[in-house]
């Protein structure tokens, strides 16, 4: 068999097993899921099954006007992105509604390219308003079958009449989509909060995004295709000699398609809530045409990989600085990344893997002579041979390689007594020359042994993107659902409590979950003071209780036992398991247990400042990175230590302020990480509050004074004694930057 052939059934094998793997092994988003359960969804299948039939048509259309390249890597792209994996794996995504578009688009595209009366064109029409309805029906006019049929629309105005296509399509078309927005505008005129067909959905106000919301959505949901898109985009609309007048016509309906979703979109956002976008083979047939046809071209693309490079690390960029970035692609409201989990690294890696094969797939081709060990060495002579001006640059350039490596080895093995961060870049710049060494040598012999793969040099690219569709389907949507399930929660129970069904209660939670996942006696409270005393009776017991309730908890239980609550599992940032009696070998997982003593730990600088008799900074521990000094660009932590001498009032916070030399470093914060602030605080508790701060890297070498107080709004406590200023401000000591 063909390796071409098995290459691309593997790659659709892995692209539909993405889909389906593990849909049963974590459960339901609560309340996410279980809210669409009650709108009427059964399940995750229905998506995973319409996910891949929305597959089947992106293949059967490319495979159709391009070839059957093309229909695979359509395929792959659209199984990678996390655009498409959420919304068919969740019982929240829209995964139907994308089947249900992509149905219109396709059989409007089929419509336009038969003759007029045959039975085959006949049928395309029944099967277009067959999916018009379903369409209509998942989403709404504007959201579902308008995009597509103002694209098919638009290109049979103005393409030429060259006798060939449906002369009948080539007014419906237009009127088609005339009467659709006719319909969507005096809906919209209406302005009505009740459901509109042709709105999907009624008025709720708000402020309209701007348009670069919707590019923002498919750049972070489409990924890592999306550092592809703009150059594949263009690519389609510049006709090739290679495509026949039909595949250049579908090319173009794809730009337009892909183009009125955006507009769609946003027009949506401004009025009636967080849309979908449900434009995706639009957006995987642009790709898949791009590299389909770029992989049968002996044609090195420098500039094209120069753009997906600059993309690529804007994709690292965005999902380092706004993690919830992936979770956009769902048109579901307060979804967000817990603190607890960070996937940044896994993000980038993957990015820079899937970027860098498909750079490589751009700059390489068969057509590569295989390199000349000495031809770097000639090339070099050469220019030096030239005089003049050439070699003032390549002594200029060997001299900085060379300082970067004499400097970078000095940071490493002598004490130069500068800045810690210069010391930091130098050692960074030791790699320089053996980076630039390694790629002016290494690079093309690599871009050789890639180009021997020939046209099949495109599916090391495919395997990177999968990668990524990958960690989306069993790593990323996993994490999550340890948060955004209750699952977790009961299974722990049923393992901690050893199949004996032990008395559950869930504080102010719905006990659908519970009845669900376990068999236990489940008991709804809804008082503090009742779950305090259920937690007391005899016997061993449990509660679930939401994270956000255990301080306050916590409070109530210590008044009544003068001990902490024990939680036994703490896996989930937003539920809690909490056992009556500790579990032999199991550490308590509150975070409240190490946050808040009965002794005083000893400091590593004692401070002893008084607020008002209220409360007293006993003192403080840092940790910092050089030992005892910390350098500009670096973080550092400090743990504070509080006890309490009486009732502290509510609403205050810990200003931190590190300054000198004309600078300062915030670190203002409620205590605790803000999980557990004044109004928790007890007499004679003991709060240990521990903070990560950063140093500017305008930071000057030398010593930074440590200024701390408790304030609220412009008032602060006054420092009743210790080392206080007349600003109530405690001089706790000093910051070392090197």
């Amino acid at each position: 068999m063909n390796r071409s052939v098995v290459l691309e059934r593997l790659v659709v094998t892995v692209a539909l097993l993405l889909t389906v793997w593990g849909i049963w092994s974590h459960g339901f988003w609560d309340p996410w899921e279980l809210d669409a359960a009650d709108g009427g969804r059964v399940g995750r299948l229905p998506g995973v099954v319409a996910g891949w039939l929305t597959c089947l048509l992106a293949f059967l259309l490319l495979r159709r006007h391009f070839s059957q390249r093309a229909g695979v890597i359509a395929i792959a792209v659209i199984a990678s992105t996390p655009l498409f994996l959420l919304n068919a794996r969740l019982l929240m995504g829209d995964s139907v509604a994308v089947f249900a578009q992509t149905w219109v688009g396709l059989a409007a595209i089929a419509a336009c390219g038969g003759s007029d009366s045959t039975p085959r064109t006949l049928s395309r029409y029944v099967l277009l308003g067959i999916g018009l309805a379903v369409s209509t029906h998942t989403s709404g006019v504007l959201l579902g079958p308008l995009p597509p049929i103002l694209a098919v629309a638009a290109w049979s105005l103005l393409s030429d009449d060259t006798g060939r296509g449906n002369r009948v399509a080539r007014w419906l078309f237009p009127v088609a989509a005339t009467v659709l927005v006719l319909g969507v505008l005096r809906a919209a005129s209406m302005d009505d909060p009740s459901f509109n067909l042709w709105l999907g959905g009624g008025a709720i106000g708000g402020d309209p995004p701007t348009f670069d919301k919707a590019a923002e959505l498919v750049f972070h949901g489409f990924a890592p295709w999306s550092a592809a898109l703009p150059v594949a985009a263009i690519w389609a609309l510049i006709p090739r000699p290679t495509r026949s007048a039909d595949a250049q016509s579908v090319a173009w309906v794809l730009v337009l398609w892909a183009a009125f979703a955006f507009v769609s979109w946003t027009v949506f956002a401004s009025r009636y809530g967080t849309p979908p976008y449900l434009a995706l083979v639009p957006l995987a047939g642009l790709v898949s045409i791009w590299l389909a046809e770029v992989s049968r071209e002996r044609v090195v693309r420098w500039p094209a990989a120069v753009v997906v490079a600059l993309l690529v690390g804007l994709l690292i960029r965005d999902y380092a600085l706004y993690p919830d970035s992936p979770l956009r692609s769902l048109a579901v409201e307060g979804l967000n990344v817990p603190e607890v989990y960070n996937p940044r690294g896994a993000w980038a890696l993957l990015f820079s893997i899937a970027g860098a094969l498909l750079c490589l797939a751009l700059v390489s081709h068969e057509g590569i002579a295989r390199p000349e060990p000495r031809a770097n060495v000639q090339w070099f002579r050469a220019q030096w041979d030239v005089g003049g001006a050439q070699r003032g640059w390549l002594l200029l350039g060997a001299l900085l390689l060379a300082a970067c490596f004499s400097f970078g080895l000095m940071c490493f093995v002598l004490d130069l007594g500068v800045a810690s961060i210069v010391v930091r870049v130098g050692r960074v710049a030791l790699l320089v020359p053996v980076v630039l060494v390694a790629l002016v040598f290494g690079l093309p012999w690599l871009r050789y042994a890639y180009g021997r793969l020939g046209d099949r040099r495109i599916f090391p690219a495919l395997g990177g993107g999968l990668a990524v569709g990958a960690f989306v389907s069993l790593s990323f949507q996993p994490a999550l659902s340890q948060h955004f399930s209750p699952k977790p929660v009961y299974d722990a129970y049923e393992e901690l409590a050893g199949g004996t069904p032990s008395p559950l209660a869930s504080y102010k939670l719905p006990s659908t979950a519970a009845h669900y996942y376990t068999n236990a006696p489940i008991e709804e409270i809804t008082a503090q003071a009742d779950l305090v005393s259920f937690l007391q009776e005899s016997g061993q017991r449990w509660a679930v209780i939401r994270a956000d309730d255990l301080p306050g908890l916590n409070r109530a239980y210590r008044r009544e036992t003068g001990e902490h609550l024990y939680v036994a599992d703490a896996r989930s940032a937003r539920l809690l398991l909490l056992a009556a009696k500790p579990i032999d070998g199991r550490p308590n997982e509150s975070f409240i247990a190490n946050a808040v003593l009965r002794d005083v730990p000893e400091a590593q600088h004692s401070v002893g400042a008084n607020f008002e008799d209220r409360v007293e900074l006993v003192g403080y521990d840092l940790d910092l990175p050089e030992g005892d000094s910390v350098g500009a660009g670096q973080s550092f932590q400090v743990t504070w230590y509080w006890r309490v001498l009486g009732k502290v009032p509510s609403g205050y916070k810990v200003f931190v302020h590190i300054d000198g030399h004309g600078l300062r470093l915030n670190g203002d914060h409620v205590a605790v990480g803000g999980r557990y602030p004044t109004k928790l605080w007890e007499k004679g508790d003991v709060i240990v509050d521990t903070q990560e701060l950063t140093v500017p890297a305008n930071y000057q070498v030398g010593e930074y004074v440590i200024y701390i107080g408790l304030f609220s709004g412009g008032k602060r406590l006054e420092v009743k004694s210790g080392p206080g200023d007349e600003e109530n401000r405690v001089n706790a000591g000093t910051l070392s930057v090197r």
